[in-house]
């Protein structure tokens, strides 16, 4: 095979190398569609399937989405360079289960186009679901080398900052769409902002433990406030309430504190990471 064929296989890098940690990333996010290809074969789905099927693809497309805006964050605050090989893919990968999840709902709609036309245009979840798709569309479609050339780098940086929106828009339809248990919902704002948080302090500040920690805590407290928001607007349950159960252990862990310890966690990545690097390599650090 030609050098210049294999840099355009998603499973090797620039030079043209097998890539093991590409490799195992696009095997990874290959494998909710798998498993709900065998769900399907298998008949292990409800009597609607294809409302499972729905529901699936549209939470992976989501987090796979926040998922990917770590990726810039965890390249810097863990100065593990190799890392940034797989931002790509993991965001086209987020554009497929988007693709996939309208797909199978219009499968659903028995393709009449005319319904569908109307129901993404006066069910607000739709239209804000609908314009999220189409920001990533327009992302996917330059995701590359010559999106680059034809829009130069700083259109398609400014372009791609649309990220941002696309996630808050598809965080926006989740909450929406989800209206009774939004646990997961909650995660993905948590987690989302989380991301945007490290965004900041990079850029105002020193990734070092503390404010990255701080970064955390602050999250962490949103997170649990987004939730109580949204239960006391939508269900009229006492804000303290839903506050005071981010505190009770004895069912379940509350999205504020996995937002917590996530950042916690990337903390402590970056206080080790600076212990044990060189002194020389800390002076040059681009932090």
């Amino acid at each position: 095979m030609s050098t210049a064929l294999s840099t355009w296989l998603p499973w090797t890098d620039r030079a043209g190398r097998l890539s093991g940690l590409k490799l195992a990333f696009i095997i990874g996010l290959i494998a909710p569609a798998v498993w709900m290809f065998l769900e399907w074969r298998l008949d292990w789905l409800s009597a609607r399937p294809l409302t499972d099927l729905i529901r699936e693809s549209g939470d992976w497309a989501l987090r796979i989405l926040v998922a990917s805006l770590a990726v810039t964050p965890l390249h810097f605050i863990a100065r593990w360079n190799r890392l940034i090989l797989v931002r790509r893919a993991t965001g086209l990968a987020a554009l497929f289960y988007t693709l996939l999840h309208i797909a199978l709902w219009c499968v659903d709609e028995n393709y009449v186009w005319a319904t569908i036309f109307w129901e993404m245009m006066l069910r607000m979840f739709l239209t804000v679901g609908l314009v999220s798709t189409l920001i990533l569309v327009a992302l996917g479609v330059t995701s590359n080398d010559w999106g680059i050339r034809t829009l130069g780098s700083k259109g398609w940086n400014r372009l791609h900052a649309f990220t941002y929106a696309a996630t808050a828009l598809g965080v926006l339809h989740y909450f929406m769409e989800s209206r009774l248990d939004v646990t997961e919902a909650v995660l993905l704002a948590g987690l989302f902002a989380l991301a945007m948080a490290f965004r900041a302090v990079r850029k105002y500040l020193t990734p070092q433990f503390l404010p990255l920690a701080c970064a955390a805590a602050i999250c962490g407290f949103l997170t649990a406030g987004i939730e109580a928001f949204y239960y006391s607007i939508s269900t009229r349950v006492s804000i303290s309430r839903v506050l005071s159960a981010n505190l009770d252990f004895s069912y379940s862990i509350r999205p504020a504190w996995w937002v917590f310890a996530a950042g916690i966690a990337v903390a402590a990545l970056a206080a080790v990471r600076a212990h044990f690097a060189p002194a020389t390599a800390r002076k040059r650090s681009s932090f």
